[in-house]
């Protein structure tokens, strides 16, 4: 027989476990944001840039340089990024995949115009969403050397 205190515990952990997963982006929101993302970073449009962000956002681009961290800091990234004369085209070659409900994983193509030559990349991108589906992290596995050749 089970106790009531069991009973009613696992009903307020069911309750819990269903309000929390609504008060979530759902898996199709949060899908739709890395094109997005890539979309705008392209195009150097920092405004839509910054409207996938919280307000607290933390980007490390690439892995193993200084965090940007805070709304201001994450503005002139993109911003310098924008601004550096580079004309760059992005494509998502991998599903977007979420794990545990708020994270992200993609990989994408870079292709920096140079003039003269175009390099290209391949990168890997993890994004953490806050529960309004806004990206609260962001960070950039950029290897130079990993071609799409590669």
């Amino acid at each position: 027989m089970t106790s009531t205190r069991a009973t009613r515990t696992c009903a307020t952990a069911s309750i819990s476990v269903a309000s929390s997963s609504t008060d979530m982006a759902s898996r199709d929101e949060i899908v739709a944001i890395p094109d997005r993302y890539i979309a705008a970073v392209a195009a150097g449009d920092v405004d839509t840039i910054m409207s996938l962000y919280n307000d607290n956002p933390r980007v490390e681009d690439p892995i193993g340089e200084p965090a940007h961290e805070g709304v201001d800091a994450v503005r002139a990234f993109y911003t310098q990024l924008r601004d550096s004369g580079f004309k760059i085209s992005l494509t998502r070659i991998t599903p977007v995949c979420v794990a545990g409900g708020n994270e992200a994983a993609f990989a994408f193509r870079v292709d920096v115009d140079l003039g003269e030559m175009t390099m290209s990349m391949v990168t890997h991108d993890t994004m953490v969403f806050d529960e309004d589906g806004r990206i609260s992290q962001m960070r950039a596995y950029a290897d130079s050397q990993a071609t799409p050749e590669s």
